[in-house]
């Protein structure tokens, strides 16, 4: 199975880097859309793209663009696709649909259900059979994509998002997503080489996501499952050898990778996590205030998630961060600094004039990311 086309999904903000992985994993003829980015190749890039992709969400194999102009339209665009050739009858399946101004199409529910129908009547045809539909936990899951006349009908080769990594079983108030945590890192620039430090580390995410991209260690080694498992095309000795020549190239020679945050249950619960991907050796945390902690190495980065005052209750938010950049003018000459807020009156406390500037999302919320070059004066 060549030249396939696939689109991977993200997060509004990660589309150039999500771009770049793609290319660095094989991809051709790469196209960034709306949170998401557009790609060809074949069918054992959606390993590797499921495994080693740190801002990819979910990886979709399309079956199939189609005009459809009525609700006949939809259900004959669907049965003429081979489901069978995909998965069997013993595999239960879920379809979503997302429509946006179709004059006869306009709910998802129906959308879906008229699929549905489609797909189980091509069983019909088949085997005179048909799989069962399961619309919490899926073997198969199905997008359909309807905007106006347009129709585009993918499988989900993921299940689970990816910012599901396995390793993060605990987890603080307010928890920063994987997938941005790692977007953040790479648009900063951290070559893997200089110290890391997070001192607002919560359960230890972004300590996490930059000792594994130090040690080369795919972000989605410890998942159990892929919907990709499912399908026919699953070639399982082709997957093993994937995972083997990933653990063969996993390297621990690490930079010092250090965090610390005010609350002695954050750095429990930090420390449960970082166990869970063996990285205690690696990752050192310590229960300190940021403002407690002098870092004795000439440079490094410092990537920090503080509260933001909206997820969490601060009421003293803009001393806060008027203390941060005090902290980073006075102990942290020679770094660079990067904060994530979606307080932007609290960010200029920092009183720092930011040399990178990023718009990302923290869930709903929209955030900014500002990176600080602090001289040393």
């Amino acid at each position: 199975m060549e030249n396939l086309l696939f689109t991977a999904t993200t997060m509004a903000g990660l589309e150039d880097i999500l771009s770049e992985e793609l290319k660095e994993l094989g991809a051709t003829e790469v196209k960034k859309l709306k949170r998401a980015v557009e790609f060809k190749g074949n069918i054992n890039l959606v390993y590797k793209v499921n495994l080693y992709s740190r801002v990819a969400l979910n990886v979709l194999l399309n079956l199939g663009n189609f005009k459809i102009y009525n609700p006949n339209d939809l259900y004959n665009a669907i049965f003429s696709i081979d489901w069978p050739s995909f998965f069997g009858i013993q595999n239960t399946f879920a379809v979503k649909a997302v429509v946006n101004q179709n004059k006869f199409i306009n709910t998802p529910l129906f959308a879906s259900l008229k699929a549905k129908d489609a797909i189980a009547d091509r069983f019909r045809k088949k085997y005179n059979k048909r799989p069962n539909v399961d619309k919490d936990n899926a073997d198969v899951k199905i997008h359909l994509h309807i905007f106006r006349e347009n129709l585009s009908v993918s499988i989900n080769t993921t299940g689970e998002p990816l910012f599901k990594r396995g390793y993060k079983l605990n987890a603080v108030p307010s928890p920063l997503n994987e997938i941005l945590a790692a977007g953040i890192i790479k648009y900063s620039g951290w070559d893997c080489k200089v110290p890391f430090f997070d001192p607002f580390c919560g359960s230890g995410t972004l300590l996490i996501e930059a000792a594994m991209m130090a040690a080369n260690l795919p972000p989605a080694f410890f998942r159990k499952n892929f919907s990709f498992f499912n399908l026919k095309f699953f070639d399982k000795k082709c997957w093993l050898n994937l995972l083997e020549e990933a653990k063969q190239n996993v390297n621990f020679d690490l930079p010092l990778i250090f965090g610390s945050d005010i609350s002695s249950r954050a750095i429990v619960i930090a420390d449960k996590n970082i166990s869970n991907v063996g990285m205690n050796d690696f990752i050192k945390t310590q229960v300190a205030p940021f403002g407690d902690f002098i870092p004795n190495c000439d440079n490094g980065y410092l990537i920090c998630n503080p509260p933001y005052g909206v997820r969490t209750q601060n009421e003293n938010i803009i001393e806060l961060y008027t203390n941060i950049g005090n902290i980073f003018r006075n102990n942290f000459k020679n770094w660079l600094c990067y904060v994530i807020s979606s307080d932007e009156e609290a960010l200029r406390a920092i009183n720092l004039f930011p040399n990178k500037r990023k718009t990302l999302y923290n869930g709903a919320l929209e955030c900014k990311l500002y990176g600080y070059e602090i001289y040393n004066k």
